[in-house]
């Protein structure tokens, strides 16, 4: 994909941690067929026993995340500040003033030998170092999207489950002898329909109609159909 194509949406670290936990969570079901649910009163009681399996799939996506700032193989830009404030802590001042206007890349060790602090309501997210800190980070949508990506979708198991009047359109298909080229006109599909009966009841004409049309390609109900006889 030309680089001007990609989807530019930036994401905060928040963002990108719960798209990471959705990914994990569905990983987990698809693997096991078990369904991730919140038990917010394991979260929430103190007396629980163990943790709950979502909350130790939001600690394997925080992991994940975190591995991959560190290694390098996702990047993330932040608005950097060397300047301490010369009246911290007095007067519940913050400690790093004069954060720059542009986004900088953020470099994996400043992500190792760094300590982050997520929004917490009162300050948002900042990666702090001992000589400096990041503000305003964000990552790019389409590399986390890129690395954290659904499961395929389960294959649907075969089943000879049938009823009589899918057979009866098989048999509509076989004595009428319908393919890709010969498709035959409605009306005398809609007359052999009206012909047969199921478990000893014939079939309306509204439901003879239906199965016509279902047993014919969508271009087919343009007109044009062949006759197959």
């Amino acid at each position: 994909m030309p680089i001007d194509k990609l989807d530019r949406t930036a994401w905060s670290l928040n963002q990108t941690y719960q798209h990471i936990c959705r990914i994990c969570r569905a990983r987990y079901e698809a693997a096991t067929g078990e369904k991730v649910v919140l038990d917010i009163g394991k979260i929430l009681s103190p007396t629980a026993p163990g943790t709950s399996r979502w909350q130790n799939i939001n600690l394997d996506a925080q992991r994940q995340l975190w591995q991959a700032l560190r290694q390098g193989s996702l990047h993330a830009q932040g608005r950097l500040s060397n300047n301490r404030n010369p009246v911290f802590p007095d007067r519940d001042a913050r400690e790093w003033i004069f954060h720059s206007s542009q986004l900088v890349w953020i470099p994996p060790e400043h992500w190792i030998s760094g300590v982050l602090h997520m929004d917490d309501g009162s300050m948002p997210e900042r990666l702090e170092l001992q000589d400096g800190e990041y503000i305003d980070i964000q990552i790019p949508r389409f590399m986390v999207e890129a690395i954290w990506t659904m499961p395929p979708a389960k294959p649907v198991e075969p089943t000879e489950y049938t009823t009589p009047y899918l057979e009866l359109i098989k048999r509509a298909i076989s004595e009428n002898r319908i393919d890709e080229m010969d498709q035959s006109k409605k009306e005398a599909l809609v007359a052999w329909f009206m012909d047969q009966d199921v478990e000893g009841v014939p079939l309306s004409a509204h439901l003879a109609k239906a199965m016509a049309t279902i047993i014919r390609m969508p271009s087919s109900q343009r007109g044009g159909g062949k006759r197959s006889w």
